[in-house]
């Protein structure tokens, strides 16, 4: 039975089975336009490199373009991660670990340890002593969250206790975290290269748009779907809004049907959405009452609690 059956139908069954067969029915294909985002944002960092370097564009404008590009090298490692490159193609696998190591140059991360850190946190959500992002997701204000994103070892020291005991029994997680070290090293002997033919383009246009783009990322992938959420898997998600459309958000008022299926690729989460909402609003997912039955490009709802 297709999806668009499945969502038409009357729901007089809204068992956790049936949630599991509307579900399946959205997962396993090659997720390709974060394969263009992550390959072409790259591409557009590069070459707004070179403009600067060869003063065809002024400084400023090359800032303004980078912070826009490395915003968007996040979202393709994390399809990465869960395997939405690939979809059911086991032959395509490395396309998660390639194009997601390529898209996160400009935030010069690597995609092993945002992976690994990545799955634990949806194993964890909202766990204080095992969540890799409780740290800059349980916050009172955005600006905690936008600067405590930085701020690696955590502020008080948890996110280094957990990584020690993640390692200590999940050996899978110690070797994701060692190959990520090396592209870690590689990225910082290569800002330490470039700074010293470039160092103030290596500022404006590397440096400044990373920290950007990663306190971004705090506030929008961590602290508005969770924040002040408790433990449970139809419970430490929200719906949200602020007003903007969906696509300056990348899309994080959903994110709740990511938590929910991390297996359905994140530019199927609207049709998934209105698949499921039934069964979201059974389970009582916050704010799944709002949400209207259809989710377009614009935000969702202004009056959600954020």
């Amino acid at each position: 039975m297709g999806v668009d059956k499945l969502a038409n139908q009357d729901y007089q069954d809204l068992s956790i089975e049936q949630e599991r067969k509307v579900a399946r029915t959205l997962m396993g294909r090659i997720e390709w336009e974060m394969i263009v985002i992550g390959l072409g944002q790259c591409a557009l960092w590069v070459v707004i490199w070179s403009l600067v370097v060869q003063s065809i564009i002024p400084l400023w404008a090359g800032f303004l373009m980078s912070t826009i590009t490395t915003a968007f090298s996040y979202l393709p490692s994390h399809a990465g991660q869960h395997g939405h490159l690939s979809g059911k193609h086991k032959n395509l696998k490395w396309l998660n670990s390639v194009v997601g190591q390529i898209s996160l140059i400009p935030l010069a991360q690597a995609h092993d340890v945002l992976k690994a850190t990545h799955l634990k946190h949806h194993a964890h959500t909202n766990d204080p002593e095992r969540d890799p992002d409780y740290g800059h997701t349980h916050v009172d204000h955005w600006w905690q969250s936008a600067l405590n994103v930085h701020l690696q070892t955590g502020t008080d020291g948890k996110l280094a206790k957990m990584v020690e005991e993640f390692s200590v029994e999940d050996p899978s997680f110690k070797q994701a975290m060692e190959r990520g070290g090396l592209f870690s090293m590689l990225f910082l002997f290569a800002q330490m290269v470039v700074v010293v033919f470039y160092p103030l383009e290596t500022l404006v246009l590397w440096w400044l748009p990373r920290k950007l783009a990663t306190s971004f990322i705090g506030i929008f992938f961590s602290m508005e779907p969770h924040s002040k959420l408790p433990k449970g898997r139809y419970l430490d998600t929200r719906f949200w809004s602020n007003g903007m459309p969906r696509f300056f958000n990348h899309s994080m008022q959903i994110h709740v049907m990511h938590h929910m299926y991390p297996n359905i690729c994140h530019f199927d989460e609207p049709k998934a959405i209105e698949a499921l909402l039934p069964f979201m609003i059974e389970r009582g997912i916050p704010g799944a009452d709002k949400v209207p039955e259809r989710v377009k490009l614009n935000s969702l709802l202004t009056n959600f609690s954020s």
